[in-house]
């Protein structure tokens, strides 16, 4: 019986997943090839070739994933006793270690945890939402922003906190009534139409909850200072706060973050914890997989790749002879491996800077929610502790994680507090000035610093120490996003989408697609 094209494209999608039915869909002409060609991976088949993969991270997985299913001999190296490299979630009797000898030991109740690395997933990210749909991870709403959440500045409202929705409504209300007066004095006849200005003036009425005269004086949009209620009980609203207040406070990114394109109100994350996508990725490698893998020399020939690794448990060292290499690990780490790279990598890895990124988070009464109504989203303060996130899961339980603490490290007041505990002070501090007497609830800290957690020594790319700038050398880019000889580079730092798993896949499929050139030159989708 003959197949329809939904049937056949149904199967393809069974037997290949989710790569394979994209593509195909492409070569049947139902998807435009221009616009997704530099993200599809091209069905090469590799007849045995064999690939060793340097790092289990999301780009090492997705390598080892895709390529073992177009018939390479795949072989991952990681050094942990895990998968996922920064995509790391902790729960109860997660052991966090530093270079410098510090332990911790995650104590939360049982159900609770927090991710340390990756936390959301947006809706842009098509590549990672299509693994966790291939790989049945199922996604519950990660709330990114929410309206209830709090805003607190020292020299601001007397200290005291105030719910987003305030802030953002009132200095809405105030740029509409300074627009309208300029259109109402004829400032903008240049630039409006009769008609234009009428319509305009009725649109700044409405965004800005304007009175007929143009005046702002408040609006329900910002809240309520007596809620509404049955019987006589009217709501009052809220008395607006001076814009030169809002202005003084400085509290724009907590107004803003939501426009930036990655950081969307709602996004998604994995049920149970951002770990569960490569632990399904490890599912499906199996014994491609080899942990506690620390790769120490690197060493190429005109035919192949020889990768020695010391076995962290045994002690010994064994070696991966390949055809073609993928190396997903940080440039952090990868500089202290001895390797035959060219002059252009070495001066990359001799340059490069990453940030330290660092999380804090405690367990606690869900105070947040019983008694303020905060659920999910963040809140900003200018405070040493500049972000408090909440939990999207689990919400109306007892108790909950609240990450305390959430940015970069090198070059902030933060990084420069002296101790650990001062660090952890700074923290509940936080919270008690967005929840006065709240700060006391908080327990069982565990404090994650990516610049001090072994094999990462960083959470994501940030410049060069030749250029002294703080973005990704431009020369860099291109050494490391080209191969060298039989090396190929993947990571978030070989992509434009720096310290998302979305980079680190596109990456990935980019070496992938690159090797497939050379295992079939010409080589046409499969």
């Amino acid at each position: 019986m003959a197949l329809t094209r939904r049937q056949f494209l149904f199967r393809v999608g069974q037997v290949g997943g989710y790569s394979a039915a994209f593509t195909m869909m492409q070569a049947l002409g139902l998807l435009p090839m221009a616009a997704v060609e530099a993200q599809a991976i091209r069905g090469v088949s590799g007849h045995g070739t064999r690939v060793v993969i340097l790092g289990g991270g999301i780009a090492g997985l997705v390598s080892a994933y895709e390529m073992t299913k177009l018939g390479y001999t795949c072989t991952v190296l990681e050094a942990r006793d895990r998968v996922g490299g920064r995509n790391w979630t902790i729960r109860r009797g997660t052991r966090v270690n530093f270079t410098d000898g510090t332990e911790q030991t995650c104590a939360f109740d049982d159900g609770l945890y927090f991710n340390a690395g990756p936390a959301r997933l947006p809706s842009i990210h098509t590549h990672m939402l299509n693994y966790c749909h291939e790989l049945g991870v199922p996604l519950e709403v990660e709330i990114n922003t929410s309206r209830s959440s709090h805003l607190q500045c020292d020299n601001f409202n007397d200290g005291k906190p105030i719910e987003q929705r305030q802030m953002v409504n009132d200095t809405r209300g105030h740029v509409s009534e300074l627009l309208s007066k300029c259109i109402r004095q004829g400032a903008l006849d240049q630039e409006l139409s009769a008609q234009d200005k009428e319509r305009m003036l009725k649109f700044l009425t409405e965004y800005g909850d304007l009175k007929p005269d143009g005046k702002f004086a408040g609006t329900e949009r910002s809240g309520f200072k007596v809620l509404p209620g049955a019987g006589p009980q009217e709501g009052v609203a809220r008395d607006p706060l001076p814009m030169h207040a809002l202005l003084d406070a400085d509290l724009w990114q907590g107004l803003l973050t939501e426009d930036m394109i990655d950081w969307q109100a709602t996004m998604f994350q994995p049920v149970g914890g951002m770990d569960q996508i490569p632990r399904a990725f490890e599912k499906k490698l199996g014994a491609t997989i080899r942990h506690n893998a620390q790769v120490m020399r690197i060493r190429q020939s005109a035919s192949g790749v020889r990768v020695s690794y010391k076995d962290r448990v045994g002690g010994h060292v064994e070696t991966v002879d390949a055809d073609y290499c993928i190396c997903a690990m940080p440039l952090t780490t990868l500089k202290s491996v001895d390797a035959d790279f060219s002059p252009d990598v070495a001066d990359v890895l001799h340059n490069v800077s990453y940030d330290s990124a660092y999380k804090i988070a405690w367990q606690s009464r869900r105070f947040w929610e019983q008694d303020d109504h905060v659920y999910g989203g963040l809140s900003f303060l200018r405070q040493t502790v500049d972000v408090v996130w909440y939990p999207s899961y689990n919400l109306f339980s007892p108790r909950g994680a609240i990450i305390s603490g959430y940015s970069i490290e090198n070059g902030t007041p933060f990084g420069k507090l002296p101790t650990i505990q001062a660090k952890l002070d700074a923290s509940r501090q936080a919270v008690e000035k967005l929840f006065p007497g709240r700060g006391k609830e908080l327990s069982d800290p565990v404090y994650v610093s990516w610049g001090n957690i072994p094999f990462n020594l960083g959470s994501w790319i940030s410049g060069s120490r030749r250029s002294g700038s703080l973005e990704q050398d431009p020369h860099d880019y291109a050494a490391i996003t080209r191969p060298d000889r039989r090396v190929y580079f993947a990571g978030d730092h070989t992509s434009h989408i720096v310290g998302w798993q979305e980079g680190a896949a596109l990456s990935a499929i980019r070496a992938i697609n690159m090797i497939g050139q050379k295992v079939q030159p010409g080589g046409v989708i499969a």
